[in-house]
């Protein structure tokens, strides 16, 4: 997988967070259900040896649905504060998104015209994911705190939540 790629398609979730039929290709990466769409071969380190994943998701997660997913573990964060390294794999996978969605939310503003209210409600968005991705204090330490970690997600969450209705570069439109 080349970095475009990798950049282009949504960021799976760590393998050691995975249920066996998930890891199996049984069960959808991102909800668990029957899977049915094939995601592709990704190449894994493991345990020193590099081995070959072939992940499958159902169609609804396959069709850009994984994105409720995210949102709802987001904001739900705070609340049920789970173990650090999922909380650390929700970060990453949010972060990912929000990078993703980004540069359609740009392009919308430079569409939108100079001086419009859709200029500007664009430009808010643009701002707003652009902060919450520069603003990596605390999450980068070895050990970082589980609560800081939870509200960086429902931040990344807030974020992605408003990125939505930007489609990335080369997603068919529903």
């Amino acid at each position: 997988m080349t970095l475009t790629d990798h950049l282009a398609t949504p960021l799976l979730p760590a393998m050691a967070m995975l249920s066996d039929g998930q890891v199996r290709g049984q069960d959808c990466v991102f909800c668990g259900g029957i899977a049915a769409v094939d995601l592709g071969r990704h190449d894994v380190r493991r345990l020193g040896v590099v081995t070959s994943w072939f992940p499958r998701a159902c169609r609804p997660c396959a069709n850009g649905g994984y994105v409720d997913h995210l949102l709802s573990a987001a904001f739900s964060a705070c609340r049920d504060l789970g173990p650090p390294e999922q909380l650390l794999d929700l970060y990453l996978r949010l972060r990912h998104e929000v990078r993703r969605r980004l540069p359609a939310a740009e392009q919308a503003v430079e569409s939108a015209g100079q001086g419009t209210m859709s200029s500007y409600s664009h430009q808010r968005i643009v701002d707003a994911a652009t902060n919450a991705l520069n603003d990596v204090t605390d999450v980068t330490d070895d050990d970082p705190s589980p609560l800081v970690l939870a509200m960086r997600c429902s931040e990344l969450g807030r974020c992605l939540r408003d990125l939505v209705p930007y489609r990335p570069t080369g997603e068919d439109r529903c």
